[in-house]
């Protein structure tokens, strides 16, 4: 089928199991096209003990490779705050797929990502509402906004709170996907 997308994931070491299998089954079940990019060669260990080997490392990905994917979804989790928060390669990605009106899904605390990316500026988004998250998003000029799933359409940007949120951050997507 013509309407299946090329979506790319981004795991990190201690990421939060469901955030990443929930959405990454649901679009799996649809028929899309799913590569998992790790920051870390080999299997990708979740903070629940869920594992998933990556299929290649992000630093190997080039603007260039970048282009095929339709949709980038990054799960958060623990390892959030030292893989993902103030990494320049994360946001130069994030970046590029905001500019080239391609969709970015983050959940949890992979929502600061997006914020400091500078992709979120002066737009409502969550983010799982600890203060120090919280801090950052005002730092960073976005409007918190307390729902467990933010989706700003005109903008194809989907961010969700938290693992409670799994089901429906990937219902999300996958509605983005077919819009």
């Amino acid at each position: 089928m013509s309407n299946k997308k090329n979506i790319l994931f981004i795991l990190m070491p201690n990421f939060r199991d469901e955030e990443f299998s929930v959405p990454f089954n649901m679009l799996y079940e649809e028929g899309h096209t799913l590569d998992v990019a790790g920051l870390e060669d080999g299997e990708i260990l979740g903070a629940n003990g869920y594992k998933h080997k990556a299929d290649f490392l992000l630093d190997i990905l080039s603007h260039k490779d970048l282009e095929k994917y339709d949709a980038l979804v990054i799960p958060g989790g623990p390892g959030s705050t030292t893989y993902l928060w103030n990494n320049p390669k994360i946001q130069e990605i994030i970046e590029f797929f905001n500019e080239k009106g391609k969709i970015v899904a983050t959940i949890c605390y992979a929502c600061v990502a997006a914020a400091q990316a500078g992709i979120l500026k002066n737009k409502k988004a969550t983010v799982y509402p600890t203060a120090e998250a919280k801090k950052i998003f005002i730092e960073c000029d976005v409007i918190f906004d307390d729902a467990g799933v933010v989706t700003l359409e005109n903008d194809k940007i989907i961010t969700a709170q938290g693992p409670k949120f799994a089901l429906e951050f990937g219902q999300e997507i996958i509605n983005m996907l077919g819009a």
